[in-house]
C-alpha cells in the first residue's frame, strides 16, 4: 500500500478541495469585514453618548447607519422560503440555488478534472466508467471531510464565518447525500467488475480485502444515510444517534483500508472532531454545574403536554452566553450505574432566563433538599412585600448568604438587573430551561419533575448565534408555544440594557406575538412579563412594548391576560397585518420560532420589506 499522490484521482479530489477553500475564505474575510464595521458603529456611539453633557447614557441617533450589508438588501429575496413536498417543510430559495450550483460544480469536477490543457483538444469524450467512478469516489471524499467539519459543535468554521452549529447541521445533511451520491457509481461498477471476474455471487462483494472493505466501508455509509430520516431523528433519537457513532466509525476505518489515500483526506478532519469532543467532554464534566430545581412549571393536562423547568447554575456561563442560545443536556437517575449511559444523549435545550450576578456554585449547599427554590408568582404591588419578607427566610439553599434573600426569581431577577453592566462580576450564572413534554425523553423529564426524582445534571455549552438586534430599532418576536424561550432571553437582555442606559443598544421598540394552544401555557412565564413592564416603565433610554397574545383552541376570554396590550381568543394572527403595526419600518430584526409553517409565514413576511430576520431551529 502506498500513497498515490500523483494520481488524476487525487489531483481531482485535493483540487476541488482547495477551490471551495478558496471560496469560503472570501467569504470569512466579508464577514470579518462586516463584524469590524459593526465594532467601529458601536464604538462611534459611545465616543458620541460620552460628549453629551448631562444625557451619557442616552444612545445617538444614527439613522444613516445600516447594519446590513448593501449586497444583503440586494439577495434578500432569495431568503424567501419554501416547502418541497416529501424533502423538507422549509427551506430558502437561496439554499436551493447553492445547492444546485454546488451540484453542478461537483459534475464539473467528476467529468472534467484535473483541467489539465492539452493544445490537441477539440471535442470531449465520456470517459470510461472505471474512470470517472473513481474520480466521483474521491470528490465524495472531500465532501465527507466537509460534512465532519460541518457537524462540529466547536469549531474554527464558526468563529471564522459566523456560522453556528445549528446552521451548519443543514449543510453537513446535504453535502453528506451528496457525498453518498458520488459513492455509489464506484459501489455499483466494482461490484459488477468483481461479479464478472469468476462469476461467483460472493465475489460481488467479497472478491479481495480491497472489495470486501470496500463493501464493509459502504455499508457504514448507508447505515448513517439510512438511520438520518426526520422521523428517526424525532421519534428514536437515541437510535440515530448511536447508528451515526457506530457508521462513521466502521465507514472510517474500512474506507482507508480500501484506498490508502483516503489517510489524507479523512484524518485531519478526524482529528478536528476528536478534538472538538475532547473539548465537549471537558465542558460538560469538568466545568461546575449545579441543578438547583426541577420542576413542573404547567401541569399535564387534556389541552397541555406539560412544561417542565430547570433551574441551574453553571459555573462558566456569564462570560460566553448571549440571549437567544441554547444548551446540550444530558440527564441520567441517581443511584443506578448503568442508567449513566444516558449521558450520551445530548438534547438541544433553549435558555429561557439567565440571572446575573449570581454566586454559583460555591454558595449551593450539597444535599438535594437544601437546593430547592421557593419561587412564588405574586402580582405586582405584593412583589416588594415578598421580597422583604423573603429576607428573614433561612432558606439553607441560598445563592447569596451574605443577605440570606431566599432563592426566588423574582429576587435573582433583580439582583441580576444590578449587575447587568458589571464587568467584574462572577463567571456564575443561574439559568433555566423550560421545556414542553413533546417527545420520549421531555416526557420522562416531566415524570421525574412530578415524581421529584434526584437526576444527574450535565451541560454542554452555550452555542448559538450572537443576535445583533441592538442595531436596529425595532426588535420583533414571533413565537408559537414553547417557542417562546429564545424571545425571552432577548427580550429581557433588551429591557434591562435600555433600563440601564446601555448607549450602544439602539432598539427602542419591542413587539411581540405569541400564538398558544391554551391560556395555560402562560402561567410559566408571566411573572417575566410582568418584570419587563415593571422595567421599560424606568428605562433611562426609552422603551416601548407591544405584547399580543393569541389564544387559538380557547373561543371565549375575559378581557386581555396581564401584561398584554390585546388577548386574542379563537384565531392566528395574520403576520402581515402584525408587521404593519410596527411604528418604524426600516429598522426592524425580526426573530422568530414556532412550527416550519409558522416560522415560513413570518420569513416571507420580513423577507417581502426586506428586513433582516433569524429563525429558531426547532429540532436538529
Amino acid at each position: 500500500m502506498e500513497l498515490k499522490t500523483t494520481s488524476t484521482y487525487h489531483i481531482a479530489g485535493y483540487s476541488y478541495a482547495f477551490f471551495w477553500w478558496g471560496l469560503f475564505t472570501l467569504y470569512c474575510i466579508g464577514h470579518q469585514f462586516n463584524r469590524w464595521r459593526l465594532f467601529l458603529h458601536r464604538r462611534k456611539q459611545l465616543q458620541l453618548s460620552k460628549k453629551q453633557d448631562g444625557n451619557s447614557a442616552l444612545p445617538i441617533d444614527d439613522s444613516s447607519f445600516d447594519p446590513t450589508l448593501p449586497w444583503e438588501r440586494w439577495l434578500r429575496p432569495l431568503d424567501r422560503v419554501v416547502s418541497i413536498p416529501w424533502v423538507t417543510d422549509m427551506i430558502a430559495i437561496k439554499h436551493i440555488v447553492g445547492l444546485s450550483l454546488f451540484i453542478s460544480i461537483n459534475l464539473i469536477w467528476v467529468f472534467f478534472a484535473p483541467f489539465k490543457w492539452d493544445p490537441a483538444y477539440s471535442t470531449y469524450q465520456l470517459e470510461v466508467i472505471g474512470k470517472f467512478d473513481r474520480r466521483g469516489a474521491f470528490i465524495g471524499m472531500v465532501n465527507w471531510g466537509f460534512v465532519f467539519m460541518l457537524a462540529s459543535r466547536n469549531s474554527l468554521l464558526s468563529s471564522m464565518s459566523g456560522f453556528t452549529f445549528e446552521q451548519m447541521i443543514p449543510y453537513h445533511r446535504w453535502l453528506a447525500r451528496i457525498g453518498l451520491l458520488e459513492f455509489i457509481p464506484h459501489f455499483v461498477w466494482r461490484m459488477l467488475h468483481g461479479y464478472q471476474k469468476t462469476y461467483i455471487a460472493a465475489d460481488t462483494l467479497f472478491y479481495d480485502l480491497e472489495q470486501t472493505s470496500g463493501t464493509i466501508a459502504m455499508l457504514g455509509f448507508l447505515l448513517l444515510f439510512a438511520t438520518s430520516f426526520a422521523y428517526i431523528r424525532r421519534n428514536f433519537f437515541e437510535f440515530f444517534y448511536y447508528a451515526h457513532i457506530v457508521g462513521i466509525i466502521v465507514a472510517i476505518i474500512f474506507v482507508c483500508i480500501h484506498e490508502v489515500m483516503c489517510f489524507v483526506y479523512f484524518m485531519p478532519v478526524v482529528i478536528l472532531w476528536v478534538a472538538d469532543r475532547c473539548w465537549r467532554s471537558y465542558q460538560s464534566w469538568f466545568i461546575p454545574v449545579v441543578p438547583i430545581q426541577i420542576s413542573p412549571a404547567v401541569a399535564k393536562s387534556e389541552k397541555q403536554e406539560g412544561i417542565v423547568r430547570v433551574l441551574f447554575d453553571h459555573a462558566r456561563l456569564a462570560g460566553r452566553y448571549q440571549p437567544g442560545q441554547y444548551v446540550f443536556v444530558a440527564m441520567a437517575k441517581k443511584g443506578k450505574a448503568w442508567c449513566k449511559w444516558q449521558f450520551a444523549n445530548w438534547h438541544p435545550m433553549t435558555i429561557s432566563e439567565v440571572f446575573r450576578g449570581s454566586r454559583g456554585s460555591s454558595s449551593l449547599p450539597s444535599s438535594a433538599e437544601s437546593s430547592i427554590i421557593n419561587e412564588t408568582i405574586t402580582p405586582t404591588d405584593e412583589k416588594k412585600t415578598g421580597m422583604d419578607s423573603s429576607k428573614n427566610n433561612n432558606n439553607a439553599g441560598s445563592l447569596d448568604t451574605d443577605d440570606n434573600l431566599s432563592l426566588d426569581t423574582v429576587n435573582l431577577r433583580r439582583r441580576g438587573a444590578a449587575a447587568i453592566a458589571d464587568t467584574s462580576s462572577s463567571s456564575n450564572m443561574v439559568a433555566s430551561l423550560h421545556i414542553k413534554a413533546l417527545g420520549g425523553f421531555t416526557r420522562n423529564l416531566l415524570d421525574h419533575a412530578d415524581q421529584n426524582n434526584d437526576l444527574h445534571f450535565k451541560v454542554d455549552g452555550p452555542y448559538g448565534p450572537r443576535l445583533e438586534y441592538q442595531d436596529y430599532k425595532v426588535l420583533s418576536c414571533y413565537a408559537a408555544g414553547i417557542g417562546i424561550t429564545p424571545a425571552l432571553t432577548l427580550i429581557k437582555d433588551c429591557v434591562e440594557r435600555r433600563c440601564a442606559g446601555v448607549p450602544t443598544v439602539m432598539t427602542r421598540h419591542i413587539q411581540l406575538v405569541w400564538v398558544v394552544r391554551s391560556s395555560i401555557e402562560i402561567e410559566a412565564f408571566s411573572d417575566q412579563i410582568a418584570y419587563w413592564r415593571e422595567r421599560a416603565a424606568a428605562a433611562i433610554c426609552p422603551l416601548t412594548l407591544d405584547l399580543s397574545l393569541y389564544v387559538t383552541r380557547e373561543p371565549l376570554g375575559e378581557g386581555n391576560f396581564s401584561g398584554f396590550d390585546k388577548t386574542v381568543y379563537g384565531s392566528r394572527p395574520k403576520i402581515s397585518d402584525c408587521l404593519d403595526t410596527i411604528p418604524e419600518q426600516k429598522s426592524v430584526f425580526v426573530h422568530t420560532c414556532g412550527s416550519d409553517q409558522f416560522m415560513t409565514a413570518v420569513i416571507n413576511q420580513a423577507v417581502e420589506r426586506k428586513w433582516n430576520y433569524h429563525h429558531e431551529t426547532f429540532e436538529f
